[in-house]
């Protein structure tokens, strides 16, 4: 595993983001960004995410051990072991057809006992800015394969819960590690590949957020940005 940078919680691969050496294919032609973590500050969300952390950790825990929500990941080949999660809103282009429920029941029925987080959620998803919310929990040893999202239509934010500096994410050349209290953020549907491995020793566990890019493009002008291709001796 790359040496984590514990003053940035940031490490390229294999060079810079420019080099070919070592890419994934077609990541030589994109100048975009793997991570959104800065930006997604501008967003109220996730302004309320950070304001609201302990509370929500609080309500999150209360309900994990007295109503034990968590599901086991559909299986499609994506991981090893060890990936489980639950619903807080409607699925949009996601996995959801993988499973045999309804998602959208399921969802409002959890969030009856999580007052907190239901209030960020609802406005969002009722105006369709808002899909895709749950709660992931990553066991050790677990690992999810580079992938692409089902859809490129949102920005994915993880608000960290319980963390360890042992689970990484890889995005593109970067891989960062989830802090309690903190967000991580970026483009679940590309343009890059993205893997996650568990090398810890304690379960990570995070809130993942899509808000849709649309609606993330008024406090984040750039980011539906065409990403500058380049080809042999010149850029356009």
């Amino acid at each position: 595993m790359p040496k984590i940078n514990p003053m940035k919680n940031v490490t390229r691969l294999g060079g810079s983001v420019s080099s070919t050496a070592g890419q994934q294919p077609g990541a030589a032609e994109t100048a975009e960004q793997p991570f959104w973590n800065q930006e997604v500050l501008a967003i109220p969300l996730c302004q309320s995410l950070i304001q609201s952390y302990q509370e929500i950790l609080l309500e999150l825990t209360e309900l994990t051990i007295q109503h034990k929500p968590f599901m086991t990941f559909p299986e499609y080949g994506l991981y090893s072991t060890g990936w489980e999660a639950f619903p807080l809103s409607v699925y949009e282009g996601e996995f959801s057809n993988q499973m045999n429920m309804d998602m959208k029941d399921l969802s409002r029925e959890i969030r009856r006992h999580l007052p907190i987080m239901a209030e960020l959620i609802e406005p969002l998803e009722q105006s369709g800015h808002l899909r895709n919310v749950f709660v992931s929990r990553l066991r050790p040893g677990a690992v999810i394969h580079p992938h692409r999202g089902w859809t490129p239509d949102f920005l994915r934010i993880h608000l960290g819960l319980m963390c360890d500096p042992g689970c990484r994410i890889t995005v593109g050349e970067e891989t960062h590690t989830w802090q309690p209290g903190h967000l991580l953020a970026f483009k679940d549907g590309g343009p890059y590949l993205h893997s996650v491995r568990h090398d810890g020793s304690r379960d990570r566990i995070i809130a993942s957020f899509d808000l849709r890019l649309n609606y993330v493009e008024h406090y984040i002008p750039h980011i539906k940005s065409r990403p500058v291709e380049k080809t042999a001796g010149h850029a356009t």
